[in-house]
């Protein structure tokens, strides 16, 4: 194979990739909601450690996925904060 045809097959391969990762990040964030607070937390890092690997997308498409990330991130916050106002309650 000739270099731009090794080229041209690398970047489709990258594309495919790129495809592949944002609907693994969109999955698992989606997912989330319905697994324990820890599980969630595990799928929130992982997100936000993936979504910099991923180089093909457009802005729209990078917001869309940080918006994600900021729901599962304000939903733990709000679980973290009930739980500890129960254990609070419970205390007093």
């Amino acid at each position: 194979m000739n270099t731009r045809a090794e080229s041209l097959k690398l970047v489709e391969l990258r594309a495919k990739t790129d495809r592949q990762l944002v609907a693994f990040i969109n999955a698992r964030v989606d997912a989330a909601v319905q697994l324990s607070p820890a599980e969630a937390e595990k799928v929130y890092a992982e997100g936000r450690a993936l979504l910099p690997l991923v180089y093909g997308l457009t802005n729209a498409e990078r917001c869309q996925l940080e918006w994600k990330l900021v729901q599962l991130r304000e939903l733990l916050n709000d679980i973290s904060s009930d739980a500890e106002l129960k254990v609070q309650t419970a205390r007093s």
